[in-house]
């Protein structure tokens, strides 16, 4: 996976302008969300979104995004918007690579980068604080965040309810202990990123192992940019949040 590596991080940007973009973005999300703050842990940054009036008598989804190469500006998302929170109220946990770090175990290797072990530590962290559903827990990532995703739901079998992944991918020799994983492939079939391939090896072995949980979607005439069309699937967020551990 060495070529892809150096493919998703070939777009450097420098450190003093990553800092003037990270400052910029964070205080515009939080104008527009009260409930949104970015902080620090152990190192990592990381943006926290929580639901407006938390009532700690019950209990709320948490998701995990895991962003692309290099893409550690904090964004708006689906997920901070009434139409979701208003039906499903829930928490979302956007880390951040650091930009020698860049990487999520995307090239399933023993064990976990820094950066992602920092990140599930902090998970584990945040359901102690706040009244997170333990049964409820969902991770994305998008690129370098998607070859990261399965990354973690293969070596953390069972904490993760559910995971969806864009335009990522992974080896087609460690799917195993994706089987009993809900999860949702997507991808460009012109991605000349991260190729297709990529995606569907490990698909195609998920269901010739005999996987039934795992779902594929792919987009004729899209390059890497199949986010934007994630973002339209009206089905996407009710499949995730009605996923649970052990249902």
């Amino acid at each position: 996976m060495t070529h892809i590596n150096e493919r998703l991080a070939r777009a450097a940007i420098p450190v003093v302008g990553l800092l003037l973009i990270f400052s910029a973005a964070q205080a515009q999300l939080s104008e527009k969300y009260s409930n949104y703050k970015q902080s620090s842990y152990m190192g990592l940054r990381y943006g926290l979104f929580k639901p407006a009036d938390v009532d700690s008598k019950k209990s709320y989804p948490l998701v995990v995004y895991l962003h692309g190469s290099t893409d550690t500006v904090s964004r708006d998302s689906k997920w901070y918007q009434p139409a979701i929170q208003n039906e499903q109220p829930l928490f979302m946990l956007t880390p951040k690579c650091t930009v020698a770090d860049q990487g999520w175990g995307n090239t399933w290797t023993d064990g976990h980068t820094e950066a992602t072990a920092k990140t599930l530590a902090l998970v584990d962290s945040l359901i102690k604080i706040y009244p997170i559903d333990v049964n409820r827990l969902y991770i994305y990532g998008i690129s370098m965040g998607g070859f990261g995703t399965l990354s973690v739901l293969q070596k953390e079998p069972g904490k993760f309810a559910a995971g969806y992944v864009v335009c990522g991918g992974g080896s087609e020799k460690a799917v195993d202990k994706l089987l009993d994983a809900p999860l949702w492939i997507f991808h460009g079939e012109e991605d000349d990123i991260v190729l297709m391939k990529y995606s569907k090896q490990v698909y195609d072995e998920i269901i010739r192992l005999g996987g039934k949980k795992a779902r594929f979607t792919s987009y004729p005439g899209v390059k890497h940019n199949s986010w934007e069309n994630v973002d339209k699937e009206e089905a996407l967020p009710v499949w995730l949040l009605s996923q649970r551990k052990g249902k």
